[in-house]
């Protein structure tokens, strides 16, 4: 069966959180303080939506046999809000196509991401590199990491 990348459609956006919270509260949430926690679920349940109605943030999603097994969301121009994929569906190189999608379609010069400490080692896949040191912000603990196209 093969991977299908896509932009999300609104019609996808309560499956897609769905998985975003399960994948969340497994490999971040432990990282995160209740404050961190909060902060992020109330981001998912309240503010993601408005983003996307508003054109400021794409959301890309993987899926396999039309289930959503992976989530890419960029804050336009060039930051990476989201990006989880299902636990079951790890280290299968989902991240890295719906990635490629992004990056084929915004082709920007320059990407940033706050990572979590847990996905630091596959945004240095992607080519990311760290960009200061680990920050938290409103309980969020996370690295700034920036990805620098290179002329070729």
């Amino acid at each position: 069966m093969a991977l299908e990348i896509s932009q999300l459609d609104f019609s996808e956006l309560a499956e897609a959180k769905e998985l975003i919270k399960k994948v969340f509260m497994t490999f971040e949430a432990p990282d995160y303080s209740d404050e961190g926690v909060t902060h992020f679920l109330t981001y998912l349940d309240e503010e993601l939506e408005k983003e996307m109605s508003a054109n400021q943030v794409q959301v890309w999603c993987g899926k396999y046999d039309q289930q959503i097994v992976g989530i890419l969301a960029v804050r336009l121009p060039a930051h990476i809000a989201l990006l989880f994929v299902d636990e079951a569906y790890h280290r299968q190189g989902i991240a890295k196509r719906m990635y490629q999608a992004m990056i084929s379609e915004l082709s920007p010069e320059r990407m940033t991401v706050n990572s979590s400490p847990y996905a630091v080692p596959a945004y240095e896949k992607l080519g990311f590199q760290l960009n200061g040191e680990e920050e938290t912000v409103s309980g969020i603990r996370f690295q700034p990491m920036i990805f620098i196209r290179e002329e070729g």
